[in-house]
């Protein structure tokens, strides 16, 4: 009698996968929810409070940097000033200059002298304001003293060049006085007394 050939057990169907792509990341996918998807659980009395706060220390942080622009150093940190003090500086020391070689009074040249010490050590809006228009005063008594020749021809050049650095000047004190405005109001209304000096403003624009 011939051998049977011996039945090999069927094999087992390959498992089925337990779930599609899709399916395993919707866990992560609701992990990764953020911020707004939680606000959105949450009762809606809680998100309203949670988006009142939020909303008060935005307002609070814009607040806070105009008054910044407006403190009593911010002045120089603003665009060009403080190239253009030390370009108003040096317009006056070429006055000086100029004023020596013509033998001019010696008490102006001393009081220009002092002026642009006073302009140098000036840190402020306010400070910067003043000293200026001293240093502006002194020069004049130079500017316009009676002069001959190159002798009048370089102090004109120097007088203009002064003239020039001084309207720079003005031209940025005015754009910085109209946030010094603003902050003002901001300044009575906020609890920052404690936080902030008191802003500053550029005298005489």
């Amino acid at each position: 009698m011939p051998a049977m050939a011996a039945q090999q057990p069927p094999k087992k169907a390959a498992d089925a996968p337990k779930g599609t792509g899709a399916q395993a990341s919707a866990p992560q996918k609701k992990e990764n929810g953020g911020l707004m998807a939680r606000l959105r659980d949450l009762p809606q009395a809680a998100g309203i409070a949670i988006l009142a706060l939020l909303l008060v220390i935005s307002l609070f942080a814009g607040n806070f940097r105009a008054l910044q622009n407006a403190t009593p150093k911010a002045f120089l940190r603003q665009g060009d000033v403080k190239s253009i003090v030390e370009d108003r500086i040096d317009a006056a020391q070429n006055v000086l200059t100029v004023a020596g070689r013509a033998g001019l009074s010696e008490d102006a040249i001393h009081a220009v002298r002092e002026a642009i010490g006073d302009m140098e050590r000036a840190k402020t809006a306010q400070a910067i304001s003043r000293a200026d228009q001293a240093l502006t005063a002194a020069v004049s008594e130079l500017t316009t003293a009676a002069l001959s020749g190159e002798e009048e021809r370089s102090m004109l050049r120097a007088a203009d060049d002064f003239a020039e650095q001084g309207s720079f000047l003005r031209q940025e004190a005015r754009a910085y006085n109209k946030q010094a405005e603003k902050a003002e109001a901001l300044y009575e209304k906020l609890p920052t007394k404690f936080v902030l000096p008191e802003p500053d403003v550029y005298e005489g624009v």
